[in-house]
C-alpha cells in the first residue's frame, strides 16, 4: 500500500507531498492539468527507466519519494535480497542531468532491485494492460488465478523449463556422438599412425645431431687416421727419449724424476691413440647408417608436415584425439543415464499437466458464471460471455509452458449477435468493464496492496458510470483504490479526492495536486457535472445514495 508520496521538480510538477490512506483514492482534473505526470511519477518509483528529459525547466535536478507498506511479503523479499528486512520500505529516487541514483531504505540500489521489490505491492493498470489483457496467454493466466492453481501452474513450469533443458542436452550429446561416430574409423587411423611413429622429441634431437657427424663421414675418416699416424711417430719418439732416459738414470738418480713424468705421457699419449684406434673402428664403412637415419626423420618430419603440429604438438594430439574416441564411450554411457531422466521427467510432467487441464475444464463454467454476474453489475445484461478451451493431444510433443490447452475468450454484447473472439468485438468501454470485472474476482487471490485505474472510464457514462462506481468502491475493501477519472459517479464515491490543477506563474506553468474536501469537493464536482457555479448540485449529488 502507498502511504506517502514526494514528487519534486518532475516536468511541470515543482513540489507535491500526498499523505495516503487505505479506501477509494480519486484523481480528478481539467484535461491537460497533469494526470498524468502522476502516474509517470509512479511508474518511475516502481522501476520504469528514466533520464534528464523528466527533470523541470530550469531545476538542477529531479526527486522522488514514496513509502510503501508491502507486509509480510515484503519483509520476505528485503531479506532474500539482503536489505534490512522491514514490512515497508522508503524509497528515493534522484535524477540529475548527468546520472541517476536509487536509494531504498536509504542504501544504495539498482532500478533491477527496485523493480523486483515493487512489483507486487502496486499494479499500475491502464488502456495498455487493458489490450494487454487480449492476448491468450494473459487470458489463460487469468483462468488459472482465479481457479487457484497458479501454484500448481509453477510447479508444472520448474519442470518444464528442466525438461527443455534436458532435451537441449540429450540433442546436443546426439550431435557430438553422432559427429565422433562419423570420424572414429578416420580418428582411429590417425591414432594408430601417431603411436607407430613412436614419438620421442629427445629422439629427434640426437637423430638429427648424428646425421650432422655421419654426413661429414669421409673427413671424419681422414682426420682419424692422419691423428693416429701422427701418434704412432709420436709414441715412436718418446719411445727413444725413455730408452735414454732409462739409460741417464741409472747412472744419474736425478734423471729418474724426469722419466716417470716422460713415462706417465707416454702411457697418456698410447690411450689416446687406442682411443683414435677405436672411433676409427667403429666409423660406418659405408652410408647405410646414415640412410636409416635420414629414413627416420623423413617420417617425423613427413607426419609433422601432415598435422601442422611441431614434435611436442603431435604428443598433445595424440592425447587430444585419445580423449575424442573415449568421449563416445563415456558419452554413450551420459547419453543412456539421460534418456532415462528423461522418461521419469517426461512422466511427472505429463501428470501435472493433465491435472491442470482437468481441473481447468473443470472451473469454465464456474468462471464463465461469475463474469456474467459480474458484467451484468457493470451495466452488461444482456452480454454474452464464453470459454473455449482448446486442449491439444497429451503427448511429450504437445508440451507448452502453460501445459496442453489454449484459450479463447468469445464475447457478444447483444442478443442475436454471433459470440466472437473479445478482441475482434469489444469497444473501449466494453473492455475496461470487463477488465474491471476479472480484477474483482481476482481480489481475495492476489497480494498486490495498491491498484491504480488509470482510463477505465474511458467510453462510459450514465447508469454504467455508477456501476463502475461501484465495483471500484467494492474493490477498496481489499486493496488501496487509486483512480484517475473524469466522471462524477466515480469521484462521488471516494474515500479520498484530490485534484490535478495546472497554474501559470510569472510565465511558468506549475502542475499542482491538492486534496479537497468540504466546499472545494462540491467545486470540483459542481466542475465535473457541467455546473461550475452550482454547489448546491454537487451537494445533493454527494448526498445522493450511490451504493
Amino acid at each position: 500500500m502507498l502511504l506517502e508520496i514526494k514528487i519534486h521538480n518532475l516536468i511541470l510538477i515543482e513540489n507535491v507531498h500526498l499523505n495516503l490512506e487505505k479506501g477509494f483514492i480519486v484523481f480528478t482534473g481539467e484535461t491537460g492539468a497533469g494526470k498524468s505526470l502522476l502516474i509517470k511519477a509512479i511508474k518511475l518509483l516502481l522501476g520504469e527507466k528514466g533520464g534528464a528529459h523528466y527533470i523541470r525547466p530550469g531545476a538542477k535536478e529531479g526527486e522522488l519519494e514514496a513509502l510503501i507498506w508491502g507486509g509480510e511479503a515484503l519483509f520476505k523479499k528485503l531479506q532474500e535480497m539482503g536489505y534490512p528486512a522491514d514490512e515497508e520500505i522508503h524509497i528515493k529516487r534522484i535524477i540529475s542531468l548527468n546520472r541517476q541514483k536509487i536509494y531504498i531504505n536509504g542504501s544504495p540500489a539498482t532500478l533491477n532491485e527496485l523493480s523486483i521489490l515493487t512489483k507486487d505491492s502496486i499494479m499500475l493498470t491502464s488502456q495498455h494492460e487493458f489490450y494487454t489483457f487480449l492476448h491468450p496467454e494473459k487470458q489463460l493466466e487469468f483462468l488459472d488465478q482465479f481457479l487457484g492453481l497458479t501454484p500448481d501452474l509453477k510447479e508444472y513450469q520448474k519442470l518444464y523449463y528442466k525438461y527443455k533443458d534436458l532435451l537441449f542436452q540429450i540433442k546436443n550429446l546426439e550431435n557430438q556422438i553422432s559427429s565422433i561416430n562419423l570420424k572414429k574409423d578416420f580418428l582411429l587411423f590417425q591414432i594408430k599412425e601417431l603411436e607407430a611413429l613412436k614419438i620421442d622429441p629427445e629422439e629427434e634431437k640426437k637423430l638429427l645431431k648424428e646425421r650432422e657427424r655421419l654426413k661429414n663421414l669421409a673427413l671424419l675418416r681422414e682426420k682419424t687416421q692422419n691423428l693416429i699416424s701422427a701418434f704412432d711417430k709420436v709414441e715412436k719418439f718418446f719411445s727413444q727419449i725413455l730408452s735414454g732416459l732409462e739409460s741417464l738414470s741409472k747412472i744419474e738418480g736425478e734423471f729418474k724424476e724426469h722419466y716417470m713424468k716422460i713415462n706417465s705421457i707416454y702411457y697418456e699419449i698410447k690411450e689416446m691413440a687406442r682411443d683414435f684406434n677405436f672411433y676409427l673402428i667403429h666409423l660406418p664403412e659405408d652410408d647405410v647408417a646414415l640412410n636409416e637415419i635420414e629414413e627416420r626423420l623423413a617420417r617425423y618430419e613427413k607426419i609433422k608436415k601432415k598435422y601442422k603440429r611441431d614434435t611436442q604438438g603431435l604428443i598433445q594430439l595424440l592425447e587430444e584425439l585419445k580423449k575424442e574416441v573415449s568421449l563416445l564411450e563415456s558419452g554413450e554411457e551420459n547419453y543412456e543415464a539421460l534418456i532415462k531422466e528423461e522418461k521419469i521427467l517426461r512422466d511427472k510432467l505429463l501428470e501435472k499437466a493433465l491435472k491442470l487441464s482437468e481441473e481447468r475444464v473443470k472451473g469454465i463454467a464456474k468462471l464463465e458464471n461469475f463474469l456474467k454476474k459480474e458484467l451484468k453489475e457493470l451495466g452488461m445484461e444482456k452480454a454474452e460471455f464464453k470459454i473455449e478451451l482448446i486442449s491439444k493431444e497429451p503427448n511429450p510433443e504437445n508440451f507448452s509452458s502453460t501445459g496442453f490447452e489454449e484459450i479463447k475468450f468469445l464475447f457478444s454484447s447483444n442478443p442475436g449477435i454471433p459470440l466472437r473472439p473479445l478482441e475482434k468485438v469489444a469497444s473501449g468501454g466494453e473492455l475496461s468493464r470487463i477488465f474491471l470485472a476479472c480484477k474483482s474476482l481476482l481480489k481475495e487471490r492476489t497480494e498486490t496492496g495498491t491498484m491504480i485505474f488509470d482510463e477505465v472510464d474511458a467510453g462510459i457514462g450514465g447508469i454504467t458510470a455508477k456501476k463502475m462506481a461501484q465495483k471500484l468502491k467494492e474493490l477498496s475493501q481489499n486493496y488501496q483504490i487509486f483512480c484517475i477519472t473524469h466522471l462524477p459517479q466515480i469521484a462521488a464515491v471516494a474515500d479520498l479526492h484530490y485534484v490535478v490543477k495546472k497554474r501559470i506563474e510569472k510565465g511558468e506553468t506549475k502542475t499542482e495536486i491538492e486534496k479537497v474536501q468540504g466546499e472545494e469537493r462540491l467545486r470540483e464536482i459542481a466542475r465535473m457535472l457541467g455546473e461550475p457555479e452550482n454547489l448546491e448540485l454537487a451537494k445533493n449529488y454527494l448526498s445522493f445514495e450511490w451504493l
